[in-house]
């Protein structure tokens, strides 16, 4: 349903972090109390930003551990994410777009897990005092010093450009638009084709 390849290079470490937790925890699901952990241990934004706020690896991971080894019995099943897993990805492609951020960092997911609210990471975060406004504090100041995640792109291939914008038909309705062009095309190339895409779709709406 995503395009993971808007995750950042740190972000897509994250979600490997997070099934080898779940695999030494020998828990037959992936969790928020996983994400939550492969985020401190996955240098980016969202692990300075919990190191700026006192956390460490492996007081969160005890922590996490004595709240989600009461909710599971331990298992060697296959690894399956959870619904409130893919809820907090959603919400992390929410909230990049809601800051205009063409990619998803590691930032998003953990404040996806805090706004979720819900599961083991963010309860043993808020515990800790960990919280969405002390978070993007955090970010917005590590942003500012010019710390920033990196997109992967594949050989021999400059960066593509990642459009998000709304068309309006002759009703009025928006609908919202994800369009990745070439990486030889121009700010202005991409911007005359998003231009007819819109005037397309206002006359074939009728």
């Amino acid at each position: 349903m995503y395009p993971f390849e808007r995750f950042t290079t740190e972000a897509k470490g994250v979600l490997t972090l997070a099934q080898e937790e779940a695999e030494q925890s020998q828990h037959s699901y992936i969790g928020t109390e996983h994400l939550a952990i492969g985020l401190i241990r996955q240098d980016g934004l969202a692990a300075r930003a919990l190191v700026s706020l006192g956390q460490s690896s492996e007081a969160l991971r005890e922590a996490i551990r004595e709240v989600a080894d009461k909710k599971e019995e331990k298992t060697a099943q296959s690894l399956i994410p959870t619904s409130r897993v893919k809820r907090v990805i959603e919400m992390a492609f929410e909230d990049a777009r809601r800051q205009g951020s063409t990619h998803v960092g590691t930032e998003h997911i953990l404040l996806a897990i805090l706004m979720e609210g819900d599961g083991v990471g963010a309860q043993v975060l808020a515990e800790r005092g960990v919280t969405v406004d002390k978070v993007r504090a955090e970010v917005d100041r590590l942003q500012a010093a010019g710390v920033n995640e990196q997109m992967s792109e594949p050989a021999s291939r400059g960066p593509r450009h990642h459009r998000h914008f709304e068309a309006a038909d002759a009703q009025g309705r928006a609908s919202e638009v994800d369009v990745v062009f070439p990486p030889e095309y121009s700010d202005q190339e991409c911007q005359a084709v998003i231009d007819r895409i819109k005037a397309t779709f206002s006359k074939g709406q009728n």
